[in-house]
């Protein structure tokens, strides 16, 4: 028996055209690093039989639609190249709706102020609210900040600067997730179970949510959670190029068989779809295609003397399916009732693992900050132990009696977002509590990154977590170790229709 180890496993994911349509990988830069409580769930409506048996027994239960499910947990990082999105970028994407990425870095000139940067003409129409700035100012140092409106060329703040910048201070190149109403897009996901024993795959993936813990000290970690619309085990995909089968019968008479391209959910679904096509083509001669579950081979059979598989000979040699089921097609198979595939299934990644080139954050040096929305003297840096930022969607599903998984597509028809932290309790210190009892509005950001210098943010390793429009919905005095902490909720909320949770990355 061949073990498989799970600690070999990979994931690809891949943003896909039509919902729900699997597209391969086809680079190692579009795998994403697994941890080991990685899971994919196949799930499928277990429908009650309401038939008599004539017994006080059930009858069979009936499968209904699909409902596959995805989860993982990642490390909050950069790609560690400014302006470039990190490699699990489009699972973000597909949480909030959808995103920018901005490439060039403007410079502030004369007219900057504490709370707004004035940029030169006309480089203010590529920047909106939600958009993080790394003000790269070598006097003051760096500082990161998200942009709450725009006039023009001139951005206004969520949060005061030191000291005013100069002229000619870089602004950094963001990569801004986009809360949006639609649009998500859908991704397959590909896991490669030890990296041989098998694949699963789930397509139409809309990831609904990211559950973002950071503790002082320990790496930033989230969980991912994903909607799926069609679950595949060992999947084979059928193009163009490969769909044909040119054998002869027993008479002889030679037959040009196709199958409908698409991928197909397991290696028997394709070997039903080809001995199918072959037997609606020929007559005369019975044929059958298996898979075998313990070599990995597919064998194709006559029941009659003698064929022939012309997969170097035939017509539509080009564009045969002999590759696609481990068959050498460099000769014909001649001379036999049976053909057994040359080699097996090959359940392995096609490509190795690229990962974004930085180590995951751990939570120091970084910068909580929240503020009443009216007062930008109000600005409160919190020394906070634990953070949790958790973005999370509502999935419907599209129900569809033409759909094969019976489910079309997803949309999303909600989306919550909250913010939890913990801080020391602070004699005198009664001003959340007051924003709270008032119900104010308040904006809140989480600077993280790294610092190589011990005071500059690093371009290309750090960015924020950012709401523009939020209130203080739970407020608690809590233990941790024998010290108080007061622990604080946030709910995030949309205002005049402005989004109100934005992802950088600078």
């Amino acid at each position: 028996m061949a073990y498989i180890v799970r600690r070999s496993s990979r994931m690809a994911i891949k943003a896909e055209t039509t919902e729900g349509t699997p597209v391969e990988p086809t680079a190692g830069t579009d795998f994403i690093p697994l941890q080991d409580d990685y899971s994919i769930s196949p799930n499928r409506e277990a429908i009650e039989n309401a038939e008599l048996t004539g017994s006080i027994g059930q009858a069979p239960t009936i499968l209904g639609a699909e409902s596959p499910e995805v989860s993982f947990s990642g490390y909050l990082k950069h790609s560690g190249v400014e302006g470039q999105e990190p490699t699990y970028g489009p699972i973000l994407e597909s949480i909030w709706g959808s995103k920018n990425v901005y490439v060039a870095s403007e410079a502030t000139i004369a007219s900057a102020t504490t709370t707004t940067l004035t940029l030169g003409g006309g480089e203010g129409a590529n920047y909106a609210r939600g958009y993080g700035v790394l003000v790269k100012d070598s006097t003051n140092g760096y500082s990161i900040r998200t942009v709450v409106s725009v006039s023009t060329d001139t951005l206004t703040l969520n949060a005061p600067l030191g000291v005013a910048p100069l002229a000619g201070v870089k602004v950094g190149k963001p990569i801004t997730y986009i809360p949006a109403d639609s649009g998500h897009p859908s991704i397959s996901c590909w896991q490669y179970e030890g990296n041989e024993g098998a694949v699963q795959l789930v397509s139409g993936v809309k990831f609904t949510g990211w559950n973002l813990q950071a503790d002082a000290g320990q790496p930033i970690n989230g969980a991912f959670t994903g909607q799926g619309i069609g679950y595949y085990f060992d999947p084979i995909t059928i193009t163009a190029s490969s769909k044909f089968i040119d054998f002869s019968d027993s008479t002889p008479t030679t037959y040009a068989a196709s199958i409908v391209e698409k991928t197909y959910k397991d290696p028997d679904q394709l070997a039903t779809a080809l001995q199918t096509a072959m037997n609606d083509t020929a007559s005369g001669d019975t044929f059958t295609v298996t898979y075998s579950n313990s070599t990995g081979k597919f064998t194709i059979a006559s029941d009659a003397t003698p064929f022939s598989i012309l997969w170097n000979t035939g017509a539509n040699t080009a564009n045969t399916i002999g590759t696609k089921l481990g068959y050498s097609v460099a000769a014909d198979d001649t001379g036999s009732q049976s053909y057994e595939a040359d080699n097996a299934q090959d359940y392995s990644s096609p490509y190795e693992p690229v990962f974004d080139a930085v180590d995951p954050l751990v939570a120091k040096s970084h910068q909580l900050m929240f503020r009443k929305s009216d007062d930008t003297s109000s600005v409160v840096c919190v020394e906070a132990n634990s953070v949790n930022m958790n973005p999370a969607n509502t999935a419907t599903n599209i129900q569809s009696i033409c759909a094969e998984s019976g489910i079309a597509g997803t949309v999303m028809t909600g989306r919550t977002v909250t913010m939890q932290f913990t801080a020391p309790l602070n004699k005198y210190d009664a001003e959340a509590a007051a924003l709270y009892r008032r119900n104010d509005d308040v904006i809140f950001q989480y600077a993280f990154g790294e610092k190589a210098d011990g005071t500059n943010w690093d371009a290309g390793k750090s960015g924020c977590f950012s709401t523009l429009s939020a209130k203080i919905s739970a407020l608690s005095i809590t233990d941790v170790d024998g010290i108080s902490y007061l622990d604080i909720t946030l709910q995030a909320y949309v205002s005049n229709g402005l989004g109100e949770t934005y992802l950088n990355f600078l």
